[in-house]
C-alpha cells in the first residue's frame, strides 16, 4: 500500500498533516493483526528531475515550437528498511501508478525482483499529458501515439511515447543501472563486431544504455544514417530541380552553382559508408560472375550434363528470365548502362501486349505478340513465340532492346533482328516510342559481313545509327542506335565503371 499510494501521499503530505492509516487483518481464529502507515514512514525522494518533450504535428511530424514538461521522481529505498517485493518504474496519472514500465529498464526477473547494491528503486513519471490521457481503468493510457508522424487520423496528441522515452531513458538508466554493467564494453563490441566506431555513435547521437547489445546499438546507428539518407536524397532531388532553372547568362550564375555544389557535397557526408561498400563489393562480384560465365568457367557450366544453357545463364545475370521489373526489382541491368537501372519498366521474354503505358492505357497494340511470333517464325520454328531477351521502356518515349547470343553463335547472322524489333515496337506503340537503343551481345562474328557498321576505337564491337522508315508508307517511325558487343567488352566496361571504388576499397575478387 505504501508503494501503491506513495506519490499521492507525498503530494498530499502538507494537506494531510500527521496522518495514520491503520490496516487490520482478521485471522480465521479471530485474532486481529494491526499495522500502521504513518506520515513519518514516507521516504524522501532521492532525485526529482524535469524534462521537456518537444511537441510535433501528429500527421507531419513538424515541430510546433512548444513542449510539454514531465517530472521524474526517484526513490532509492534501503532494502533492510523497506521490505519490498520488487523494483518499480511507472508512468503515473494524478499521482498514482497507471502503467508499469519496469521491464523496459530492468531486463530480467532477477533484476526486477531484487535490490541492487542494497537498494530498491521506485521511479515515478508524471505529467499533465498522462493525467489527461489515462484510461477509465487507470491501468494505461489512450490517445497517445507510439510515434509521430502517426497514421491514426483520430489522434491529436502532439507528444508520442517514442519522444517521451527518448528524453527519460538516459535519466532512468542512470538511476537503476547495476554497477556491474559496463557501457565501454558494449561500445567496444559494437566496433569490433560491426565496425561502428564511437564517432558514429556521437554523430548520430546514439546512446548506449543498460540492456543494449552490440547488435541493437549497431541497428540504431545504421537506422539513423538510413533516415538521413532518405531525407537528403529528397534534398538532392530539389538541388537537381534548381540546376534546371540555372541561367548561365546571369551575373550570379557561377555563385549559384558554387552554392549548389557545396550544399550537395555537404549532404554526401552522411551517406552510409557501409552500404556504399556493400554495393561496390556486390557489383564487383557480379562483374566477376559475368566474366566467368562468358568464358564458360562457372561450375554449373563445367559440370552440367546435357544441353549447355550458357545463353540462359548470361541472360539471368543481367536480368531474371521471364520476369519484369515489377516481379524482379532486384536486377543488374546496370552492367549494360547505369541509367537503364532506373527506367520505368523492364521485361524479359514477357508478352509485350500486357505492358501498360499508364494505369489506363496499354503501351502496344494487342496484336504485337502475334506479329512478333510471325517474324521469328519465318526464321525458324524453334524461335516462334520468343520475344526480345530484354526490353526496357521509358515514358519519355525510348526503348532499349537487348539480344544475347549463346557463345559460339555468330552475331552477324542476326544483325537484322534489332531493326525488325524496333520497327515493330515503333509501329505498334501508336507513336509513343520513337527512340530505340539496340544491343546484340555475344562472342562470335564474321567481320566481312559488317558492311555499314563502324568499329569502336577500343574493343572489338561495332555500332551504327539509322532511321526507321515505315516499309509501306515511307514515313519515319523513329531512330535506332545499335551496338554489337562482345561479352568481354561488356565486362571491361562494367569493371571500369566501378574500378575507382574497387581501388579505394582494395577489393580484389578475380
Amino acid at each position: 500500500m505504501l508503494i501503491a499510494l506513495l506519490q499521492r501521499l507525498v503530494s498530499l503530505r502538507t494537506r494531510l498533516g500527521e496522518f495514520v492509516i491503520i490496516f487490520e487483518t482478521i485471522n480465521p481464529d479471530g485474532r486481529i493483526d494491526t499495522e500502521t502507515l504513518k506520515a513519518e514512514d514516507l521516504p524522501v525522494p532521492s532525485l526529482v528531475s524535469q524534462v521537456d518533450v518537444a511537441e510535433r504535428e501528429p500527421r507531419t511530424g513538424d515541430l510546433l515550437g512548444r513542449s510539454q514538461r514531465f517530472t521524474l521522481t526517484h526513490y532509492k529505498l534501503e532494502a533492510r528498511e523497506f521490505d519490498l517485493r520488487r523494483n518499480a518504474i511507472a508512468l503515473c496519472a494524478k499521482s498514482s501508478p497507471a502503467q508499469d514500465i519496469t521491464a523496459r529498464y530492468l531486463r530480467t526477473g532477477a533484476e526486477m525482483n531484487n535490490p541492487t547494491a542494497g537498494h530498491y528503486h521506485l521511479v515515478l513519471i508524471e505529467g499533465q499529458m498522462l493525467d489527461r490521457r489515462v484510461n477509465e481503468q487507470r491501468d494505461g493510457f489512450a490517445g497517445i501515439p507510439e510515434a509521430i508522424p502517426t497514421g491514426d487520423l483520430f489522434t491529436d496528441e502532439t507528444v508520442s511515447f517514442e519522444a517521451l522515452y527518448e528524453q527519460i531513458d538516459p535519466i532512468i538508466y542512470g538511476m537503476v543501472t547495476p554497477a556491474s554493467w559496463s557501457k565501454e564494453a558494449v561500445i567496444k563490441d559494437v566496433q569490433d563486431m560491426f565496425g561502428v566506431i564511437p564517432q558514429m555513435l556521437q554523430d548520430t547521437e546514439t546512446r548506449v544504455n543498460y540492456g543494449d547489445t552490440a547488435k541493437s546499438v549497431a541497428e540504431r546507428v545504421l537506422k539513423k544514417y538510413q533516415d538521413r539518407i532518405i531525407a537528403e536524397t529528397a534534398e538532392i532531388f530539389d538541388l537537381k530541380q534548381e540546376i534546371l532553372k540555372a541561367e548561365p547568362h546571369s551575373a550570379d550564375y557561377r555563385a549559384k552553382i558554387q552554392e549548389l555544389s557545396w550544399r550537395y557535397t555537404s549532404s554526401l557526408k552522411n551517406f552510409d559508408m557501409a552500404s556504399l561498400s556493400q554495393l561496390v563489393v556486390r557489383r564487383a562480384a557480379i562483374v566477376e560472375i559475368l566474366a566467368l560465365a562468358c568464358s564458360r568457367q562457372l561450375d554449373v557450366q563445367t559440370t552440367e550434363t546435357g544441353r549447355a544453357r550458357n545463353e540462359e545463364i548470361i541472360h539471368s545475370i543481367f536480368f531474371p528470365m521471364r520476369k519484369d521489373s515489377v516481379e524482379a526489382p532486384d536486377h543488374d541491368i546496370w552492367l549494360l548502362s547505369e541509367e537503364y537501372q532506373y527506367y520505368d519498366y523492364i521485361a524479359s521474354d514477357k508478352p509485350l501486349s500486357k505492358i501498360r503505358w499508364n494505369e489506363d492505357r496499354l503501351l502496344f497494340d494487342p496484336s504485337i505478340d502475334v506479329e512478333l511470333a510471325e517474324i521469328l517464325g519465318r526464321r525458324t520454328v524453334a524461335h516462334k513465340g520468343r520475344r526480345p531477351d530484354i526490353a526496357i521502356f521509358s515514358r519519355e518515349g525510348s526503348a532499349i532492346i537487348v539480344e544475347f547470343k549463346a557463345p559460339g553463335v555468330s552475331m552477324d547472322e542476326h544483325i537484322g533482328d534489332l531493326s525488325e524489333y524496333a520497327h515493330l515496337l515503333a509501329a505498334k506503340s501508336g507513336g509513343r516510342l520513337r527512340k530505340f537503343y539496340g544491343y546484340l551481345i555475344g562472342d562470335t562474328i564474321n567481320p566481312l559481313r559488317m558492311a555499314g557498321w563502324t568499329r569502336f576505337a577500343a574493343g572489338k564491337g561495332y555500332f551504327r545509327s539509322d532511321s526507321l522508315p515505315d516499309p509501306e508508307h515511307g514515313r519515319n517511325l523513329g531512330e535506332l542506335y545499335a551496338e554489337i558487343l562482345f561479352f568481354e567488352d561488356v565486362v571491361e566496361r562494367a569493371r571500369k565503371r566501378i574500378g575507382v571504388y574497387k581501388d579505394r576499397l582494395k577489393i580484389e575478387l578475380t
